[in-house]
């Protein structure tokens, strides 16, 4: 088939999944990006992956950001044409022309990076089973009748040797105002969807008054540092609103399976 001068041809195994990612991400570095499509066998061979993202910026379909103080890569997010060109495919996405990323601050930025690492670390370590990012989540929560409480920054399903378990995840770089906590909190409390959430947090200062001011919920909070799931995932301690007691995360799970909560029922 020819295609008019100026057009590109895009592959399905490899230029799709690609734009799918940068989509998701939001916000996502070059090596993020090709750490991404070789862990998901899309792409294994750098000089190919560098072309193939390079002719998607040339084409106007992904936009490469200004330089970010503290960020020595570059970093890229989906431009508009490339989120129409998805959301036309049948994606499921909310990125309107308002949403295209150019008045986003630095730390929207810094946060979706952050948030890329703990995605990556599941993914390396082959416990993930499922990620629903927040892109999704909002599409879910505004288009359909059966959304979550709030748009949590992703949906993760991770495998442990005895069972699949599915919780909302929060990352936290900096703080919230108290009020704003406590709508959080009011908003767990009426979660169905999930009976468990697990905010991951920069450092001990803000762990502490992230899960302070939340307070007691309906559902199950537990609360860890980032680094601590970066170095040992499943097996990283966490504490709860309940108790400051360390436990460790994968124990958290069996307690939810052998205590079900009625109220939450499955997708």
């Amino acid at each position: 088939m020819r295609y008019p001068k100026g057009s590109i041809q895009l592959n399905e195994a490899r230029d799709l999944p690609l734009l799918r990612q940068i989509l998701h991400s939001e916000f996502a570095t070059h090596s993020q990006l090709f750490e991404f499509m070789r862990l998901e066998h899309s792409e294994q061979n750098r000089k190919s992956f560098d072309w193939r993202l390079r002719r998607l910026a040339e084409n106007g379909l992904v936009e490469r950001r200004a330089p970010l103080a503290g960020v020595a890569d570059v970093v890229y997010s989906i431009a508009t044409n490339g989120a129409d060109l998805l959301q036309g495919m049948g994606e499921n996405c909310l990125f309107g022309h308002d949403r295209s990323g150019k008045k986003r601050s630095e730390r929207s930025v810094l946060h979706a990076l952050g948030l890329n690492d703990i995605h990556l670390s599941a993914l390396r370590a082959g416990v993930l089973v499922r990620w629903i990012g927040a892109t999704e989540v909002r599409s879910q929560n505004e288009l359909t009748g059966f959304g979550f409480a709030k748009d949590y920054d992703a949906i993760a399903t991770v495998r442990t040797e005895t069972a699949e378990h599915r919780f909302a995840l929060e990352y936290e770089r900096s703080m919230k105002t108290i009020d704003r906590y406590k709508a959080i909190a009011a908003a767990l409390s009426m979660e169905e969807r999930v009976s468990q959430v697990l905010y991951l947090v920069t450092n001990d200062d803000l762990l502490r008054f992230v899960s302070s001011n939340i307070g007691k919920t309906q559902r199950r909070a537990y609360f860890g540092l980032a680094r601590e799931w970066h170095r040992r995932l499943l097996d990283m301690p966490v504490t709860s609103c309940q108790s400051v007691v360390p436990v460790l995360l994968r124990d958290t799970f069996d307690y939810a399976a052998a205590r079900p909560d009625p109220a939450v029922f499955a997708p």
